[in-house]
């Protein structure tokens, strides 16, 4: 067979299911592959290449599996790098296939040639090249395993046009185990247990890396057992459920007073999966404060990174939970509690029908959904205020802060979830970056809500400059001589679309379109000046912060 034809094979042998493809013209020989064949394997193809990656990530991050996406080269290949990059600061398991040239006009600038391994080095786990048709085969399973095993993450293959069209046998192999990781070690498990033992003000800072162990329902028996309060980054939301009288809510630049306030006068710090972010900790200094940290996490090249330690754990962290709950003895701290609970504020807001009315009313309509969001005022609101349930509820770009991964990500899940209601939350600013994917939507009729935020402006970064440039909103202001009706843009894509502008009309919208099995789009109209509060200014204590 073909180059083309075992790569379906190796993909089939993975278990793959969908690919986010776009054709171009080295790879159009897959593409004729994948016509010709009676594979089962279903392809989906994005308006634009960096789309089509960010539905691999969301079909990744929901499912759980590995998600794949497949690009010509050049352009092809580097409209993929925000994508990739945002996979790779979120530890998302994709596999990226770029055609390449002919390996006889590599490096001779050729036509729609670019060296992609070489510019995902930095964004990927691995990034391969294949010169060897004889070594196609085990590339490609080394890149799912790479993916998915230990932290997991992007790889990018990068396949010459000869490569695909050269002849070559298959040969079946069994799946690559990658359920192996190293064992924590017993002591480092044993003197956690005796800080934790010795704590009077403790708290549990769970992140993204709990979740990705598949070891929530773990952490919240540990939680549950110990009588210690859970605060989270924006990636381990979902890790425990939110109504639990256990659960904080989300810590750091936007976290809540009480999280705040509990994880920085805390004595003693169990972090699980978490590198201890920037926009969590604020004031490096501040956020020490005389404590005790206990880091759990399963790349050793996170601790000591951002915060000394008092015991680090390397191993998977559902196992090192679940030693650590055979051991630890039961607690309460009620006094504790109580501190916790006078902490708790509320603020005022700049009008009646508020974004957090918005969001707590659809999450009282859709509490089960996949809740997707773009980056931005929005998606702090929706970190704030939704109530999740259980972990990979939320999708969302956290460490690199992609403003346009939603609208891709949000289908990738629906595909992931075909029954499951799929809720996308943008903001216009992050909309207009991404709404040519409604004709993705509907050409495969995929029934992901829209709620589109329309403040007609850069929400946050306007936030900022009200805060810190004196009201100077350079470039922050949209629409400001012509106002842009995204609903006749949804019209045009043959997409049903809603206004709301109050109360009334957002529950009539619930109403009509809570039976729908079709894309909608919902523009929610709120202030400009509405601003997303708690804040603590960059680089401040998370115990210093503004409401406004």
């Amino acid at each position: 067979m073909t180059g083309c034809d075992l790569t379906i094979k190796i993909l089939e042998e993975q278990g793959v299911k969908n690919v986010f493809s776009y054709p171009g013209g080295v790879v159009i020989p897959l593409f004729d592959a994948f016509y010709r064949s009676d594979t089962d394997i279903k392809q989906y193809e994005p308006c634009h290449e960096q789309h089509g990656v960010h539905a691999a990530d969301g079909y990744a991050r929901s499912s759980g599996e590995v998600g794949v996406a497949i690009t010509t080269s050049g352009p092809g290949a580097t409209n993929t790098v925000t994508a990739v990059a945002t996979a790779y600061l979120d530890s998302i398991p994709i596999v990226v296939i770029t055609g390449q040239v002919t390996q006889d006009l590599l490096g001779k600038d050729s036509f729609q040639e670019v060296d992609i391994t070489s510019i995902t080095y930095q964004i990927t786990k691995h990034s391969f090249l294949v010169t060897d048709p004889t070594m196609l085969a085990a590339t490609l399973r080394e890149a799912f395993r790479i993916a998915k095993s230990g932290r997991p993450g992007p790889v990018v293959v990068d396949v010459p046009k000869d490569i695909f069209m050269a002849e070559m046998e298959y040969h079946p192999k069994p799946l690559a185990d990658t359920s192996q990781v190293p064992k924590a070690k017993r002591d480092a498990i044993l003197r956690a247990a005796e800080f934790i033992e010795k704590a009077e003000r403790p708290v549990i800072y769970a992140g993204g890396g709990i979740i990705k162990s598949g070891g929530s329902e773990v952490l919240q028996e540990f939680a549950h057992k110990t009588g210690i309060p859970v605060a989270n980054s924006l990636m381990g939301l979902g890790s425990i459920d939110r109504n639990d009288p256990l659960s904080l809510g989300m810590v750091g630049m936007h976290g809540s007073n009480e999280a705040n306030l509990a994880v920085i006068n805390s004595d003693t710090i169990i972090a699980i999966g978490t590198r201890f972010s920037d926009r969590a900790t604020g004031n490096i200094t501040s956020f020490m404060r005389d404590k005790k940290i206990i880091h759990i996490d399963i790349d050793p090249t996170e601790f000591e990174k951002n915060v000394a330690t008092n015991v680090h754990i390397m191993g998977d962290a559902k196992d090192v939970l679940e030693q650590l709950t055979e051991i630890v003895e039961e607690g309460s701290y009620p006094e504790w509690y109580k501190q916790i609970e006078d902490w708790k504020i509320t603020h005022s807001h700049v009008s009646d029908f508020t974004p957090q009315d918005i969001i707590q009313t659809i999450n009282a309509a859709y509490p089960d959904a996949y809740v997707v969001t773009e980056v931005g005022q929005h998606q702090m609101w929706i970190g704030q205020e939704w109530k999740f349930k259980f972990p990979g509820q939320l999708l969302t770009s956290g460490g690199l802060g992609t403003m346009g991964f939603g609208m891709g990500a949000a289908y990738g899940a629906q595909i992931a979830h075909p029954e499951a209601d799929v809720l996308l939350f943008a903001g216009d600013g992050s909309f207009r970056m991404n709404c040519n994917e409604l004709i993705t939507l509907k050409r495969y009729n995929l029934p992901v809500k829209i709620f589109l935020f329309d403040n007609n402006a850069l929400g946050m970064v306007r936030q900022w400059q009200d805060l810190f440039q004196e009201g100077r909103y350079a470039e922050t202001d949209l629409n400001a001589n012509n106002e842009v009706d995204y609903l006749k843009l949804a019209e045009a894509c043959g997409i049903k679309n809603f206004n709301v502008e109050t109360q009334e009309d957002l529950d009539k919208t619930l109403e009509e379109i809570k039976d729908l099995r079709e894309p909608v789009l919902v523009r929610c109209k709120i202030d400009h000046d509405e601003g997303v509060y708690p804040i603590v200014p960059a680089g401040n204590p998370i115990d210093e912060l503004y409401y406004k």
